[in-house]
């Protein structure tokens, strides 16, 4: 800013500065959301149900609750809709989370507006989202974690807009209650929101803005918080507070130390981690973003609590966009400041090399070719095929079982995927309602102690113990001989009880 002007004109132009924002990058942005969403929708009837997707339908028509074990009840609902709407209909299913990743795009665009960026960071940011590996696959499906990180953006892009309006008081507070009621959506999806308001929080405290944290709208929006995550916590109290015991199973499937490689592959191979490693130094160190020091902080704080807990590397995908955005700015300011950039060619090339295991991800491929090469890694292979042949086999076990014996006859399944697939497919082969001792599943009930037969669908057999007779009635196949996890899974005759099961029930509770 020039020297020579009056003080009074310097704090005009810097307040019209703060204030004011770039254009949108309406047309490469749109693109890019709109072409992400297309080919969403295009792949989404590719195999077939997720076995988390299977999972949610089952809980949303058949066990709807205030709460589960691992997740809150909006999934469930959004997937019982959906199959009301459209029964089966993996195209309709699967709507939602196309247009969540669409819209997760566009919010980072705007993020990098709000953060100052022109035109191109806004475009770079954007893309970024795009051809994140986490964030595509998981566009594929309707699950919490598709949801999560557009609450998560939805939150912080309100904070970031909130801190610049009230840079120069001109802001009210209507940006706070918006993100209060974000956050009310978000508890009824995973807690794990209430982590990012607490990390955002704490930040504020260190580093400020401190002023937000007297803001009425603040206490209000959590009071609003707190009062519609009510049912869902009292479901959590009366069931001795599954969502701990997650926890702990978590904690078990991870490790630590690679919490932090693996959650930069999930943002990005290249352009991913390189934003997003860049956009925290910006956030902790840029002067131009130092009104948002805070959001540098509460990135570290989350991480930090991530890797003591031992969290699944793509719980922090929330914070990508944000970290996109504030990497993309600072290219900006350097770009600026350098003059004429002489790279301007460089994401022509890195973000196609990115795009190209995402796309690798995605159910592409035709299930002979997987068939042939079982030595693939492919996350859809494994979890959205073999379920109907699962669901074929139990039934026709069922119905081959003498009448008199059949009655009193219940189908037990090893874990909660294999329990889900045959509750969504199996019902209408004549397969009655499923029980599991896995996870969630296991609180959806016991079977009656009338029950004198199970019919047992794993692989292992953790009910021989407890009966006299054990007959092996079949074997799952799935279709071109798929390797998943349905291939190979048993199904077993159990008879001559020697407990009830309200005594066998807690005995053979699995996490």
């Amino acid at each position: 800013m020039p020297a020579f002007l009056p003080a009074v004109e310097q704090h005009d132009v810097r307040q019209r500065t703060a204030t004011s924002v770039a254009p949108l990058a309406r047309v490469p942005v749109l693109l890019l959301a709109g072409t992400t969403a297309v080919l969403l929708l295009l792949l989404s009837g590719r195999y077939g149900y997720l076995s988390d997707e299977l999972y949610f339908l089952a809980a949303g028509k058949y066990y709807l609750d205030w709460g589960y074990m691992d997740q809150q009840p909006l999934v469930p609902l959004l997937a019982r809709w959906a199959d009301a709407v459209a029964p089966g209909s993996l195209l309709v299913f699967r709507f939602v989370p196309a247009l969540v990743t669409a819209a997760g795009i566009l919010l980072t665009a705007l993020m990098a507006r709000e953060l100052g960026g022109d035109r191109r960071a806004q475009t770079l940011a954007a893309a970024a989202y795009a051809v994140s590996p986490w964030l595509l696959l998981s566009g594929h499906w309707l699950a919490a974690a598709t949801l999560a990180p557009l609450e998560w953006g939805l939150v912080l892009w309100l904070l970031i807009r909130w801190t610049r309006l009230h840079h120069t008081g001109s802001g009210g507070d209507r940006l706070l209650w918006g993100a209060s009621a974000v956050v009310a959506v978000g508890v009824q999806t995973k807690f794990q929101v209430v982590l990012l308001c607490v990390a955002v929080l704490s930040a504020v405290a260190a580093v400020g803005p401190r002023r937000l944290l007297r803001r009425p709208a603040l206490w209000g929006g959590a009071g609003l918080v707190l009062g519609t995550a009510v049912p869902t916590l009292l479901w959590q109290h009366r069931n001795g507070w599954p969502a701990l015991d997650m926890g702990t199973v978590v904690a078990g499937e991870t490790r630590r130390w690679l919490f932090v490689p693996n959650a930069l592959l999930f943002s990005g191979v290249v352009v991913g981690a390189v934003l997003c490693c860049y956009g925290l130094w910006q956030l902790l160190r840029a002067p131009e973003l130092a009104r948002y020091r805070f959001l540098g902080w509460t990135v570290v704080g989350l991480v930090l609590f991530f890797v003591v807990a031992s969290g699944r590397p793509n719980y922090p995908a929330g914070l990508f966009g944000m970290l996109f955005a504030a990497g993309a700015v600072g290219l900006q300011h350097r770009r600026e400041r350098r003059g004429k950039n002489r790279r301007r060619w460089i994401p022509w090339v890195a973000y196609p090399l990115s795009a190209l295991l995402p796309i690798a991800l995605l159910p592409i491929y035709p299930l002979p070719l997987l068939a042939a090469h079982p030595e693939l890694t492919n996350y859809s292979r494994m979890y959205e095929t073999g379920w109907p042949e699962l669901a074929r086999t139990t039934a026709a076990a069922y119905r081959g079982l003498p009448a008199e014996l059949r009655e009193d006859t219940v189908v037990v399944a090893e874990n909660y995927p294999l329990a889900a697939a045959l509750d969504v497919h199996g019902r209408e082969l004549g397969i009655p309602r499923v029980y599991s001792p896995h996870r969630g599943y296991w609180f959806f009930g016991a079977p009656p102690d009338s029950a004198r037969a199970v019919l047992y669908v794993g692989i292992e057999q953790p009910l021989a113990p407890y009966f006299g007779e054990r007959e092996q009635l079949d074997t799952v196949r799935t279709e071109h001989d798929v390797v998943n996890i349905a291939r190979g899974v048993a199904v077993t005759l159990h008879t001559e009880p020697e407990l009830s099961w309200s005594e066998l029930w807690p005995r053979i509770r699995t996490a």
